[in-house]
């Protein structure tokens, strides 16, 4: 299930142009997959901070295609955990 499409994402990515739109499709399910990785489920319909949460971790893998730059390694945003703490299913 695609809670982020590829229109949402250039829009939150300020991105006009075409030729990312594979890449940005990947980043997509990447940063789905993560999310669902750490613990939180998506509900129907999407909730608003989890989506947004998926859009922060899209511009934060767009913006950091490496794993090591010249810069040193960027930290995944705190606004991202933030997010998606109270969304987290508990282990018993």
């Amino acid at each position: 299930m695609a809670v982020v499409d590829l229109a949402e994402a250039k829009a939150h990515l300020r991105v006009s142009f075409a030729a990312d739109d594979a890449y940005i499709d990947g980043i997509i399910g990447a940063a789905e997959d993560y999310v669902s990785s750490v613990g939180v489920a998506f509900a129907t319909p999407i909730q608003p901070a989890v989506k947004h949460a998926i859009l922060l971790i899209v511009g934060h893998f767009y913006n950091n295609r490496e794993a090591v730059t010249a810069a040193g390694i960027a930290a995944m945003p705190f606004g991202v955990n933030a997010l998606l703490q109270p969304f987290r299913e508990q282990a018993l």
